[in-house]
């Protein structure tokens, strides 16, 4: 089940739908939900990051919720590099419905310098997330 198809989306302060996913922004944290077979790069990174610049202070902590509904890539060795654009992200949480998801997590939580952690579900992510962005506050 997507964002859209929840009462979530009308709470969004912000859904931008983009040619890789849908973007859906809340007041202290962004739940991305990238379309099956995309390729996570540079360029999708640097839109995600130019949308929470219009969105959240710069300096202001906030947190992502990666809401892995489809099965879909991230290339690490294009993100490793510029993940540090990233200093206000205080946590990031993964939701993953297949094993395979979850270990590709595993492995972006160790290169990329975000705080991560797995959840099974939406609300445990959530809360967590918004716990670990009222603590950076």
């Amino acid at each position: 089940m997507t964002i859209k198809e929840t009462p979530l989306a009308s709470n969004a302060i912000s859904i931008i739908e983009t040619k890789f996913g849908n973007l859906y922004f809340y007041d202290n944290f962004l739940i991305t939900e990238i379309f099956e077979g995309i390729i996570v790069g540079r360029k999708e990174f640097n839109k995600i990051f130019n949308l929470c610049l219009d969105i959240y202070d710069n300096d202001r902590p906030f947190g992502i919720v990666s809401h892995r509904v489809h099965p879909y890539s991230v290339n690490l060795f294009e993100l490793i590099p510029i993940s540090d654009k990233f200093n206000s992200v205080v946590a990031n949480a993964v939701i993953a419905y297949t094993d395979i998801s979850v270990k590709n997590f595993e492995l972006e939580k160790r290169l990329l310098k975000f705080k991560g952690k797995f959840f099974n579900n939406l609300n445990s992510a959530i809360s967590w997330t918004n716990k670990e962005v009222e603590k950076a506050k």
